[in-house]
């Protein structure tokens, strides 16, 4: 207890204010800004507003109680808001009986935290901002089954929490209703969490509940070994712990049960997020959040609330969000000045998701460089983007809540079917028939890349144009060891020469990765008639001067033709746009 130095009163261990004068104290817990209301001043006695509550109406099964009962001759029946086989939900109102104190809510629209009575004084200001507690109880919820579902929330009232996340229980006790046992818990009034939160509310939440939960740690509550989406409600905006029917109270908490409770919250969190309860690298969320969930839920997590509590204001200051992102595309293909047929091939498609609500674009291109000669060549592309264009209409659009691992896996198909088409026709076709191949499916941030040969894939900035691909060639192999310089291999006689490609055998022996992006990020996927011929800095002063994405693609075959046009020339340039 802390003793009040002004009136001598006592206090919870965790008082900042007196509850009986309103005079701060030493001890303060996380401040709460104050409302502008004197101190010295209690409110006017009326009932405060609450959130309207719709009835429902009686349904067989675990039946209800008569209107107007009286729970443990302390809470009235007010509405029926649940029901089912084994459980009643209602709301109720607490009835003083004389002197006693009964709950009371802090009158601070920014406090609003619940004071369940301990001992016999009454409380009049809140222990958090030291503004006066409402004189109209609360609306509360009492929960009745037919079942001992609250034997160890006596505990948890015991240790008399009070913080403003958290709606600690109020009372349990049991009744005999028509010939069978009843068994109630009172908890203070709040409603469920909307369907699809917006991620800087989930943020907000985050790092209010996480704050509570270091206030809860401290006190020696442990979560359950998996956290009900029903064990957290909102409040006038506000988040707070309730229910608490699956916690443990002990002596002291280890870093394993720290880490794991933290665990708990991070995955709500993510589900609110993404609409998934298992943790992937999610294609939507900014890295800042994909790298907070990855630490919280697969790697090394947090050991107090107030550690993962500041990460997340961390992340919310980056303006860490949902990313809602769109791209422009362009496309262009050239049989150049030299060569009269075109072996490139060309795929490019759009399709949309619906994802919590969002509209999510997903972008598939690709560009092959066929080789084997007239008509091989052009053969061998074509089959390898008529298997990818159907992989991509049939399965994309069918994946349920798709995951980082379920978009590689699927890359990783969509190349083994290409190649599988490109082996089948040149063992038809008996000769050598081959194809290079870039790949991309763009999904929000995440680029997931494909590559076989020495056709490229760029990510352009407008900081820097970095080759994101290596190509399986000669002459690439011998820059890698030094023998000669990326000057030399552009003009090198066997510059031509790769030792990968699709078709030349069962297995594809692609590689693959991935790459974020960013509003105003382009990724280009081009075949060597390009590459051979434009260096990398005039690529990237095409593309960032270009107005669109097909103006730059227009304008980079007409500069590979300006150089000599030698090879085929395919672009693709896909712009990454936010709205």
């Amino acid at each position: 207890m802390v003793i009040c130095p002004k009136c001598k009163a006592e206090n919870r261990p965790e008082a900042a204010f007196c509850v009986r004068c309103g005079t701060i104290l030493f001890s303060k817990p996380t401040p709460v800004k104050p409302a502008e209301v004197p101190a010295a001043t209690l409110p006017p006695e009326q009932p405060r507003k609450t959130p309207p509550i719709e009835p429902l109406v009686s349904l067989p099964g675990f039946s209800k109680r008569p209107d107007g009962t009286i729970f443990g001759e302390r809470f009235q029946y007010a509405t029926l808001i649940f029901q089912s086989e084994h459980e009643n939900h209602y709301t109720v109102k607490e009835i003083p009986q004389g002197e006693n104190p009964i709950v009371r809510v802090c009158s601070n629209p920014e406090c609003r935290t619940v004071h369940i009575p301990i001992g016999v004084a009454v409380e009049k200001y809140c222990i958090q901002c030291g503004q006066p507690l409402d004189l109209q109880p609360p609306a509360l919820i009492l929960k009745e089954t037919d079942s001992d579902k609250f034997s160890y929330i006596p505990h948890v009232i015991d240790l008399h929490l009070v913080h403003p996340n958290i709606h600690p229980p109020v009372a349990v006790f049991n009744e005999e209703f028509n010939a069978s046992s009843r068994y109630c818990m009172v908890i203070p009034f709040s409603k469920d969490l909307p369907f699809q939160p917006e991620v800087p509310d989930v943020l907000d939440w985050g790092i209010q509940l996480a704050q509570a939960l270091d206030y809860m740690q401290a006190k020696g509550v442990a979560l359950g070994e998996q956290l009900d989406q029903s064990s957290i409600g909102i409040v006038d905006g506000k988040p707070v712990w309730r229910s608490f029917t699956s916690t443990r109270i002990l002596p002291l908490l280890t870093d394993r049960e720290k880490i794991n409770n933290l665990r708990q919250l991070a995955l709500a969190m993510y589900f609110w997020m993404t609409g998934k309860t298992t943790y992937s690298l999610d294609p939507y969320l900014p890295s800042v959040l994909n790298g907070l969930f990855q630490k919280a839920l697969v790697g090394e997590g947090f050991t107090s609330g107030a550690e993962f509590a500041r990460h997340l204001s961390l992340a919310k200051a980056s303006g860490a969000s949902r990313l809602n992102l769109d791209y422009q595309l362009g496309r262009r293909s050239h049989s150049g000045k030299v060569r009269k047929n075109n072996e490139d091939s060309l795929l490019c498609m759009e399709l949309s998701r619906m994802n919590q609500g969002i509209i999510q674009p997903i972008c598939l291109v690709a560009v092959a460089d066929g080789m084997g000669g007239h008509a091989s060549g052009e053969l061998a592309s074509s089959k390898v983007i008529e298997a990818i264009a159907q992989i991509g209409a049939f399965e994309l659009v069918a994946l349920q809540n798709p995951s980082y691992e379920e978009f590689d896996e699927w890359i990783k198909r969509a190349v083994d079917s290409a190649n599988q088409a490109v082996f089948e026709a040149r063992k038809d076709a008996n000769n050598d028939m081959g194809s290079t191949l870039v790949l991309g499916l763009i999904v929000g941030s995440q680029a997931y890349l494909g590559h076989i040969g020495d056709s490229r894939i760029y990510l352009i900035t407008q900081d820097v144009i970095k080759q994101l691909s290596t190509d399986h060639s000669l002459v690439q192999h011998l820059v890698s060891i030094g023998k000669i310089s990326p000057g030399e291999a552009r003009v090198h006689p066997q510059r031509n020469v790769i030792y990968r490609s699709l078709g030349e055998k069962p297995d594809a022996d692609a590689d693959y990765f991935f790459q974020q992006v960013f509003p105003e990020d382009r990724l280009l996927f081009c075949s060597d008639g390009l590459t051979n011929l434009v260096d990398d800095q005039k690529i990237q002063e095409i593309v960032l001067a270009a107005p669109s994405a097909q103006a730059a693609c227009d304008q980079l075959i007409e500069e590979a033709n300006s150089c000599g046009g030698e090879d085929n020339i395919s672009v693709l340039v896909v712009k990454v746009l936010s709205y």
